[in-house]
């Protein structure tokens, strides 16, 4: 057969007859035909098979004794369902009218059109050999030596997956094999083999996230996945209607003011609080307490409280105080405000007083009572000098400061005085433009807080005073039930 018939032949698809097979199986055809790319056979060793390919297609596949030395081996799978495998010869781009070349296993190179080809994959050549392996043990050999052996080859491959399956279908058909046992990392515990997971699901713990932890843990951890993904979700956004709120334009201001008002997840509660809380325009402030004050359940409690005795704008604690002295909340901000009564800021403690006292709750009379009268460290400045001011009289001594009109005495006047010189006495004359020194000094004052004494009352309906200790016994009659 000529070379028109022969291509003839691979564009009908139709089979080669056994002459030409001869032909192309034959030493002159390897060197007369190796550079025809399309749809050639360049064999290696000896031809045994031939498969015909789809319809408008046709190549030949041919198995042979020894094995291409190649580092991989691909997967070309087909519409039909059929497969070749071998190593690519090109790049797959998938691209129209691409033509993808393979040489098989037994050395055939082979063109598939791209359009008949579903999945081109690649891997190692010692894939391929497991699965043939494989084929060969389940086929001939599914017993306790047949899949060791094929455990131990995959091992010396590094093939763990493949290895992991052999060792437990040796475990299956034979429970007691240890070293199977020992492979898949199973111990032996009270006479039962069992794995890790096994082992620790006995003491009541789960695999989570690479290590071993209570259920419990397991669902807290879970919980704090969700949160920070909200928190990441809801900073990012109150950070940009942040930004429209200071914007020139008031359509965005008020696009801005929308979208926050509209905020009742609790998980927006840390951006609110750590985004609009330091901002020092108030209006930002008092949105932060209307939408705290809008957000159902127990989360906002704490900064609204936070808000009401802390906030430098009185409209804005009469907003969070507000939302704060429901009785559903009432409960939950009772120890919050209870702990502001012992805030170094005699104000902070005042208003923890108000609170107590909008709230009703008798259980706060006694912290109430503790600060009735508080002590609190002031900082003020004072007029003073780097130096003593003093001054001394003409017998040499020394009078009051305040008579050296703040103004330090240089120390060879104070000498001469003291040694007679100035018999007459001296007169020290401050400097042109000078600015007269003063220092912060801290004073301790015990203050008589009358916010407090107000709450007492309004709990008790009681008049005692400022005088704990007429408080104290009141309080421990009406607990031991006495008028």
């Amino acid at each position: 057969m000529d070379e028109s018939n022969r291509r003839g032949c691979r564009r009908s698809g139709e089979l080669l007859p056994s002459p030409c097979l001869n032909r192309y199986n034959s030493a002159d055809c390897c060197r007369r035909y190796e550079g025809d790319k399309r749809g050639s056979v360049v064999p290696t060793e000896r031809f045994a098979s031939i498969v015909p390919c789809l319809p408008g297609w046709f190549f030949l596949v041919g198995l042979f004794c020894l094995d291409v030395p190649s580092l991989a081996a691909d997967v070309i799978r087909l519409k039909n369902g059929g497969e070749i495998r071998g190593l690519l010869l090109s790049p797959v781009t998938r691209t129209p009218g691409e033509t993808i070349e393979i040489r098989t296993l037994a050395g055939s190179r082979i063109e598939v059109a791209g359009d008949l080809v579903v999945l081109v994959a690649r891997r190692p050549i010692k894939v391929e050999e497991y699965e043939s392996r494989a084929a060969r043990v389940f086929s001939d050999d599914d017993t306790v030596a047949g899949h060791w052996a094929l455990a131990e080859w995959c091992r010396g491959q590094r093939l763990t997956q493949q290895r992991r399956a052999h060792l437990e279908r040796v475990v299956t058909l034979d429970p007691q094999h240890r070293q199977a046992h020992y492979g898949l990392g199973h111990t032996l515990r009270d006479g039962r083999w069992m794995s890790r997971d096994e082992y620790m699901r006995s003491r009541g713990l789960v695999r989570f996230r690479g290590r071993y932890v209570t259920p419990q843990q397991q669902q807290d951890l879970l919980m704090k996945s969700v949160q920070q993904q909200a928190y990441r979700k809801w900073f990012s956004r109150i950070r940009v209607w942040h930004g429209w709120l200071q914007s020139t334009d008031t359509g965005q201001q008020v696009r801005g003011q929308r979208a926050l008002a509209e905020i009742k997840d609790p998980a927006a509660l840390v951006p609110l609080m750590k985004i609009l809380q330091p901002d020092r325009n108030p209006r930002v402030r008092l949105l932060l307490a209307e939408v705290l004050g809008r957000i159902p359940g127990a989360g906002p409690v704490e900064p609204l409280v936070d808000l009401a005795v802390r906030d430098s704008s009185y409209e804005v604690r009469t907003v969070a105080r507000r939302a704060v002295v429901h009785e559903d909340r009432a409960r939950i901000a009772l120890p919050v405000a209870v702990r502001g009564l012992n805030d170094p800021s005699n104000a902070v403690v005042r208003r923890c007083a108000g609170l107590l006292g909008a709230f009703g709750d008798i259980k706060a009379v006694p912290p109430l009572i503790e600060a009735l009268v508080t002590r609190h460290l002031h900082r003020v400045r004072v007029p003073g000098s780097k130096h003593p001011s003093f001054a001394v009289a003409r017998d040499g001594t020394p009078v009051h400061p305040a008579l050296a009109q703040g103004f330090g005495v240089p120390p060879q006047v104070i000498r001469g005085m003291q040694m007679g010189q100035f018999p007459f006495g001296v007169v020290i004359l401050p400097p042109q433009f000078a600015e007269k020194e003063t220092h912060v000094i801290t004073i301790i004052v015990d203050h008589r807080n009358a916010d407090v004494l107000a709450a007492l009352k309004r709990l008790t309906k009681e008049e005692l005073g400022f005088n704990k200790r007429s408080w104290r016994v009141w309080w421990l009659a009406f607990t031991q039930g006495a008028t």
